[in-house]
């Protein structure tokens, strides 16, 4: 590829959804996340097999998997343990004996003694109390789960069954409110359902994964820990500013799992405030210096934003530190055309934005 003729517009329209969620790629719906087939292009222009690479925010891990298939060896950051979740699971070639624990689970839900689970006027809101009790009696038996790795296989499919068992509203985006007229369904069969289809996409990914180190772990982009100049080629997609708040779109998924969701929250660089985001981002391009390796690249998938209808330009502010601060090279610059609206706020009003810049810089 890189000795051929490569279109500065990249439009994945014509790729269906088929191909987008091929093998794990769909073990739980994450908002705003790269499709593979930009990811793959990425990793085949500027990287070579047996290559290190750096996902410094991993999100739903598209970027370790497609490393993994195109036999580079990969590390996959975030401070999201709902992200280091997904990541982990769909990047690990496994597929637990789920029976066992759907025996112990339906057997609990049926006994006449069944554990109750105490409800806030927030889980109300939410939850039927049976959705609610059937959620966290299947939680239950996972916990008892021995084997770490299968835990966290169960885990996963009890998150991307949350909002189905929950009353919110299936076309929310960046925030979630009740559907009124939402009805209740069989949890455990919703379950059994999705390990179904997580075992039938894990043959898919067994099928086409190599032996090269996949390794996921809960950081931060701004101090990774990693060693100076160890990175071959980092593909960074850092939050929006204020496109998709996380902390809240995937607030039930976080609490049903039990992770802390004010930690969380916190730890979001992404805020309404440009300025507190350019300067924690400025932090990001500092270590992404400090980790990769001199002639490597470092590839950087950005939106705009508006305010108000004014359109705030992010990844110019990116450039311009890059290139003066820290003295890269500005390579290239992609422009990802979006399929379907990227307008993920309805603080904008229409003013969506449908497309994405991909900036290519080079160390020196």
């Amino acid at each position: 590829m890189k000795n051929n003729f490569i279109s500065s517009i990249w439009d994945f329209s014509d790729v269906s959804i088929r191909e987008t969620n091929y093998a794990t790629h769909d073990f739980l719906r994450w908002y705003g996340k790269l499709i593979p087939q930009l990811v793959s292009r990425l990793i085949k222009l500027y990287s070579n097999e047996g290559d290190l690479i750096l996902a410094n925010f991993v999100g739903s891990g598209t970027v370790p998997l497609e490393a993994n298939i195109l036999k580079r060896d990969s590390i996959g950051i975030d401070s999201n343990p709902l992200s280091i979740l997904l990541a982990s699971v769909k990047t690990r070639p496994l597929t637990p004996d789920s029976q066992p624990l759907l025996e112990k689970t339906r057997t609990a839900i049926n006994s006449t003694s069944r554990k109750q689970y105490p409800m806030n006027d927030e889980n109300r809101k939410w939850f039927y109390p049976e959705s609610f009790q059937d959620l966290l009696t299947i939680k239950e038996k996972i916990d008892q789960v021995e084997s770490g790795r299968d835990r966290d296989y169960f885990m996963l499919a009890l998150a991307s069954i949350v909002k189905k068992a929950s009353k919110v509203d299936a076309r929310c985006v960046n925030h979630i409110v009740v559907d009124k007229n939402k009805k209740k369904v069989d949890v455990v069969s919703e379950f059994s359902k999705k390990l179904d289809e997580m075992a039938k996409s894990m043959q898919e990914y067994k099928k086409i994964a190599n032996g090269n180190k996949v390794e996921i772990q809960k950081g931060d982009a701004r101090d990774t820990k990693l060693s100076d100049n160890s990175i071959d080629l980092i593909i960074s997609h850092p939050p929006y500013l204020g496109a998709i708040d996380y902390s809240n779109i995937y607030q039930l998924e976080t609490k049903t799992l039990g992770f802390d969701y004010e930690e969380i929250d916190a730890g979001d660089i992404s805020t309404n405030s440009m300025q507190r985001y350019l300067a924690e981002m400025n932090k990001v391009f500092d270590e992404m210096n400090r980790v990769l390796k001199s002639g490597r690249h470092a590839c950087v998938v950005i939106g705009d934003n508006r305010k108000d209808g004014a359109i705030q330009p992010t990844f110019a502010y990116f450039i311009q530190y890059a290139t003066e601060k820290l003295g890269f090279q500005l390579k290239d610059i992609f422009i990802w055309v979006m399929s379907q609206k990227a307008g993920m706020s309805v603080k904008r009003r229409g003013n969506h934005i449908d497309h994405n810049y991909i900036l290519v810089f080079q160390k020196p």
